[in-house]
């Protein structure tokens, strides 16, 4: 299965809440903290256009929470 990317920031309550879910439906992420790794945030603005979070890529494609 290919892996979920899911970029957050430390203090958001709505990346807190996506993780939370995505562990107990044993989902496998991988977590790119932007406060952590602030040069991934292009990254980001490549993908979805924008740098807001939490923001969920899967093959390449940004998805909501409502697509899980």
């Amino acid at each position: 299965m290919e892996q979920l990317t899911l970029y957050t920031i430390t203090s958001c309550i709505k990346c807190v809440k996506i993780k939370s879910y995505l562990k107990e439906k044993e989902i496998p992420f991988e977590e790119i903290n932007l406060f952590d790794q602030p040069h991934k945030q292009q990254e980001l603005i490549n993908y979805s256009g924008d740098c807001s979070v939490p923001t969920i890529i899967f093959k390449g494609k940004v998805l909501n929470s409502g697509d899980l």
